[in-house]
């Protein structure tokens, strides 16, 4: 572990309040690529560990942070720095460098500005600053640097979870408990298997150790996969989540690498060993649930309970897609976690970092994940973040990268300006038969994702100041938004066709993906939203969806038109199936008529199927957005609308989280009351009456 350096001093500002909290702030960026890359480096495929097959970034070495100073008088100050630093100012009389005695600095009354110069070879270079005046915070510009000179001027990152000086962001660890399983039995040839009971994440402890030799330790999310070996001869077939471990007499060994199971099987290999019990410290990010949600139904009450589990077990440092298999994070996946922990965690924090574990650096080698609508999904996930999080910081930081990436898109369009596929690039849309992937065309599908995508960048654009930038992005996102109903449109289906073919002439395939991004991105007037509703949506005959991934989308579009009726039946049917068959957490698929063990089939492997998989948790969002009915308006909530609707329940209860607090909504067929902590909200009642919500003060109305 490299030593941590803590130096002392700095500055006073005018902008600043005295007994501010400070905070360690870093270059843009760095923590979530370096959390991104120790979490992503830990996946287990076949006995080995497999790394993502797309580029990986590294954070910068050397780091300049500098702040402009206004002193009056001599600043004592502490500083705390995660690397080797100097601590540098300026004055009327030049430039000086200095150093720091048992943590304490004083800069000089005629000082204009501090600097802080760090190298850190092994993690992200971060300062922590405490004086009378000046504090550490996102005010403090940061840039990298190969020779100390850097004409970097942008706004530091930081997070309130990081604020004791002597515990840098990259020497804190997340919490743990001790967890043991409910029950254990021998297998043949001195095997041990345990079940924990639900899915769970952490680090197993192998207890009683006798003898020495090799074990072959068998991560399993069903005990019919954590018994799927040859017992005779230890082989695991095609199963992904095994590694070989070598046990030493003695009492205790904990296995240094965190994974996701419920089931847990050790099999000795080789040498006279054995285990005597199992344990695990299961690890979580410690987030507090701040929302909440109750109904009248207890089978919707119990999936939102088991949303919130899958949520919390795929929060790590960075969101990640599935505990057991992945350890990825894949963009797809990510932008549902973001909205998803909108309505549970409110973690900002988590979402910014995995903005930028996806995003990387320059220069752009490829598509986020290799795959083209991932990358236009961030774009939009940006935007988001922006409106829910309040971040006043994230536009200057991040609109530079949006930028390059944004260019990098359009140089692989064709010659119209429309998304096709190119070498190296995967177009995924959802896990669904192959003719709607690798088709050489301009799937309607993908263009509409490309305008969302120049839309997200021009609002950052504007935010920044970029006027030009925003005005060329919205114009060719206008040209691209107007042709697509004129061109996919089929009046006998009643609906968007899927594709475009090369040749220009269209395919006769009818799929719900463009139709129902289309209903909640407004490209259809009352009309074909009924025909789309009616002929697509609620039509058995058109391809269905299996993945939550794409039933978020779906449900997501069917409660922007106020369907929530036929959302919960959904819900109930699609995510109250898997818990019929016991599920603790939600799968990456779920396919109703299949049996037994075919449910954890995938990728054509027995067990190839995550049952603890982010965008399973979407019920979070549904009920949280589109029947407590809570939407920011403004960036940080400091406008929002509620608008509850029942879906058909008989009453409705819970909290939402606000960057101020929490916005607590009641809703039944009598009456509907709003209680929030801050912000500038309305109540939108069923009558389409909106009335104002004071911050502080509980509203009751009336439902006529």
């Amino acid at each position: 572990m490299k030593k941590l350096f803590v130096l002392a001093g700095l500055l006073a500002s005018v902008n600043l309040l005295a007994g501010q909290e400070a905070r360690w702030i870093w270059y843009p960026g760095d923590y979530g690529i370096w959390w991104g890359n120790e979490i992503q480096s830990q996946r287990l495929q076949w006995g080995g560990r497999l790394t993502p097959f797309w580029p990986l970034y590294e954070p910068h070495s050397r780091v300049l942070f500098r702040r402009a100073v206004h002193l009056t008088a001599d600043e004592p100050l502490e500083i705390g720095a995660d690397g080797h630093a100097t601590v540098c100012w300026h004055s009327p009389s030049g430039y000086h460098e200095g150093s720091a005695i048992l943590g304490k600095f004083t800069l000089p009354k005629d000082a204009t500005a501090i600097e802080i110069k760090i190298q850190n070879n092994d993690r992200p270079p971060s300062v922590w600053v405490k004086g009378p005046h000046l504090v550490s915070d996102s005010e403090w510009k940061v840039g990298w640097t190969t020779t100390w000179d850097t004409d970097d001027d942008l706004p530091a990152d930081s997070s309130a979870r990081f604020t004791d000086p002597l515990t840098p962001p990259g020497l804190t660890s997340l919490p743990v408990e001790r967890k043991n399983p409910v029950w254990s039995r021998e297998t043949h040839g001195h095997g041990l298997l345990a079940d924990f009971g639900e899915e769970t994440y952490g680090y197993l402890r192998f207890k009683d150790i006798r003898g020495k030799g090799a074990v072959r330790v068998i991560y399993a999310e069903s005990e019919s996969e954590a018994l799927a070996v040859d017992l005779a001869n230890t082989k695991p077939g095609a199963l992904d989540g095994w590694v070989m471990l070598m046990l030493e007499e003695g009492a205790e060994m904990r296995r240094d690498i965190a994974h996701g199971f419920r089931f847990v099987h050790v099999i000795p290999v080789d040498g006279e060993v054995s285990v005597g019990a199992l344990a695990m410290d299961r690890e979580t990010k410690g987030l507090p649930v701040r929302g909440s949600f109750r109904c009248s139904d207890t089978e919707l009450n119990e999936i939102w309970d088991v949303s919130v589990r899958t949520l919390e077990l795929t929060c790590r440092e960075v969101f990640i897609e599935g505990i057991k298999r992945d350890h990825w994070v894949w963009s797809g996946d990510a932008v549902q976690s973001f909205l998803m922990n909108y309505y549970v965690f409110g973690d900002y924090d988590g979402c910014r970092d995995t903005l930028w574990t996806l995003r990387g650096k320059d220069p752009v080698k490829c598509h986020l994940n290799r795959i083209m609508d991932y990358t236009f999904y961030w774009f939009d996930a940006v935007e988001k973040y922006r409106l829910y999080s309040g971040d006043p910081y994230i536009a200057r930081q991040v609109y530079p990268r949006m930028k390059t990436l944004l260019e990098f898109a359009l140089g692989r369009l064709d010659a119209a300006g429309r998304p096709v596929d190119r070498p190296g690039d995967w177009m995924f849309i959802d896990w669904a038969p192959e003719p709607l992937h690798n088709t050489g065309g301009v799937t309607a599908f993908e263009q509409m994702l490309l305008v969302r995508a120049l839309e997200a960048t021009a609002a950052l654009a504007k935010e920044v100041g970029a006027a030009d930038d925003a005005n060329a992005y919205l114009a060719r996102a206008k040209k691209l938004r107007d042709e697509i109903v004129p061109r996919y449109w089929n009046e006998e289906k009643g609906g968007l066709l899927h594709l475009m073919k090369a040749d220009g002439s269209l395919d006769e395939q009818l799929t719900r993906y463009p139709n129902m991004f289309g209903l909640f991105y407004g490209y259809f007037d009352e009309a074909k939203r009924a025909r789309v509703v009616k002929d697509v949506l609620l039509n058995d005959n058109v391809l269905k969806i299996q993945t939550p991934y794409m039933r978020f989308y779906e449900l997501e579009s069917l409660c922007s038109l106020g369907m929530q009726e036929t959302v919960t039946k959904e819900i109930k049917s699609y995510w109250g199936g898997m818990l019929k068959l016991g599920a603790t957490s939600f799968w990456e698929l779920y396919n109703p008529s299949e049996k037994g063990v075919a449910h954890y089939a995938m990728y054509g492997r027995r067990y190839g199927k995550s049952l603890c998989h982010a965008w399973g948790a979407s019920p979070t969002y549904l009920l949280g957005k589109y029947y407590l009915g809570v939407t920011p308006t403004q960036p940080g909530f400091a406008a929002y609308e509620v608008k509850p609707n029942l879906g058909g329940l008989e009453w409705i209860e819970g909290d939402v989280p606000a960057p101020f607090g929490r916005i607590h909504v009641k809703f039944d067929k009598k009456s509907v009351s709003v209680l929030s902590d801050g912000g500038k909200g309305v109540l939108v009642l069923p009558t389409g009456q909106r009335v104002d919500i004071p911050a502080g003060r509980e509203i009751s109305m009336p439902i006529p």
